[in-house]
């Protein structure tokens, strides 16, 4: 029973690590990406690939250019002035 409740736990806490995204190496263009970032930015600054209503968010996938990897960032609608709500 402890070793399959520590396998849980440990998997668990690797799947965490693994859906995090470190904002502040977020930049699309020469423009960091923050919480107060808006849909428009992300649409004139970011390379996108693309873009979807999904659960009830505006999806943005598109790629950091810090890093090179892709994105996806959930905005509350698909209105231009929409706040970033969540990257992963």
């Amino acid at each position: 029973m402890r070793k399959l409740l520590l396998t849980l736990l440990v998997g668990a806490n690797c799947m965490a690590m693994a859906s995090s995204l470190d904002m502040s190496n977020l930049y699309c263009k020469k423009v960091q990406l923050t919480s107060a970032t808006t849909l428009a930015d992300v649409q004139a600054n970011c390379t996108l690939k693309s873009q979807k209503e999904k659960s009830g968010m505006y999806q943005v996938e598109f790629t950091n250019d810090a890093t090179g990897k892709t994105v996806t960032c959930n905005f509350p609608t698909n209105q231009p002035t929409a706040a970033l709500n969540s990257c992963k």
